[in-house]
């Protein structure tokens, strides 16, 4: 499918899962390079910028949390002229819908554009970053959830959730780490003269610096993550402690009552107390009073 839209004398044209002949007509339109169609309809696994006298290419992976807990990397590849602008998709990116809408709404109403190329350059691409906080937001407020939980008492229950969520923000981390590179020498090549010029390094900060936030949104719910882990696990092992302890004062209060038992069980000539008046009895407070007398002991050390 192919969207147009004409800010000024700048074209945006945004192919979404085009066909070999849409691409190849876009194409042909801006005079790009064949080598480029066939870049951008094999997937590319890692970001890329290639510039040429009149356009600069530009290829990098947006990452989006995916509906089994898990996140995944779009690929979108941008051509940038003087007077266009391409970009191609393969998957429905609500960043890039969301743009499309408002620029319809722009044009119904008649809202004059802003600084042409640069403005739509700046525009789309801020929009893009803006998205993965937009994103990275919803998984704080997963976080939240997990914190109210952990304290709640079902440790055991978040334990697959932090897991899931730290797996989905170090995608996200590792994603937006890569673009460093490739959009640093992008937005280089679009301030030479060929394309926006020196006029252009105002918006170029401004994109570098929406990925930084983004990155760094990123970064701090990583922490958190890893502070929610690490409070988890620390609460996991005082519940495993305790419950050990349990165990041990239970094992501590049988032993001296089956020793006892067993003492006067043993097949000897003269068993004391055994075939005496109330000999059940004399049995069962001795093994009272020894349980009674360990117990003293432990609560002395502070064992219990």
């Amino acid at each position: 499918m192919i969207t147009r839209h004409e800010r000024g004398s700048v074209k945006w044209v945004d192919l979404e899962a085009p066909t070999r002949e849409e691409l190849r007509s876009v194409m042909g339109e801006f005079s790009i390079d064949p080598a480029i169609e066939e870049e951008i309809i094999i997937p590319t696994p890692y970001p890329l910028m290639v510039g040429t006298a009149s356009y600069a290419y530009l290829i990098l992976h947006f990452p989006t949390a995916d509906a089994e807990g898990g996140a995944r990397n779009q690929e979108v590849d941008i051509i940038v002229g003087k007077e266009f602008l391409i970009t191609v998709r393969y998957e429905v990116l609500g960043s890039i819908q969301s743009l499309h809408k408002a620029f319809e709404a722009e044009e119904l109403m008649g809202i004059p554009s802003e600084g042409a190329g640069a403005a739509l350059v700046e525009r789309v691409l801020r929009r893009l970053y803006a998205a993965i906080g937009e994103e990275t937001e919803r998984i704080a407020r997963m976080l939240e959830r997990i914190e109210q939980d952990i304290f709640a008492g079902k440790e055991r229950q978040t334990v697959r959730a932090i897991s899931e969520a730290g797996r989905v923000l170090l995608r996200f981390d590792t994603a937006l780490a890569r673009h460093t590179d490739p959009l640093s020498a992008f937005l280089c090549e679009l301030q030479t003269t060929p394309f926006f010029g020196k006029r252009f390094s105002l918006p170029a900060a401004r994109i570098e610096a929406e990925r930084a936030h983004a990155a760094n949104i990123v970064g701090s719910y990583r922490a958190v993550a890893r502070e929610l882990r690490t409070t988890n696990d620390s609460l996991l092992s005082s519940s495993q402690s305790e419950a050990m302890k349990t165990f041990t004062a239970i094992a501590l209060a049988t032993f001296p009552m089956t020793l006892v038992a067993a003492a006067f069980t043993i097949p000897a000539e003269h068993t004391p107390i055994i075939g005496t008046a109330y000999d059940f009895w004399f049995i069962i407070g001795i093994m009272i009073l020894v349980d009674l007398v360990l117990f003293a002991y432990l609560k002395t050390k502070r064992w219990i």
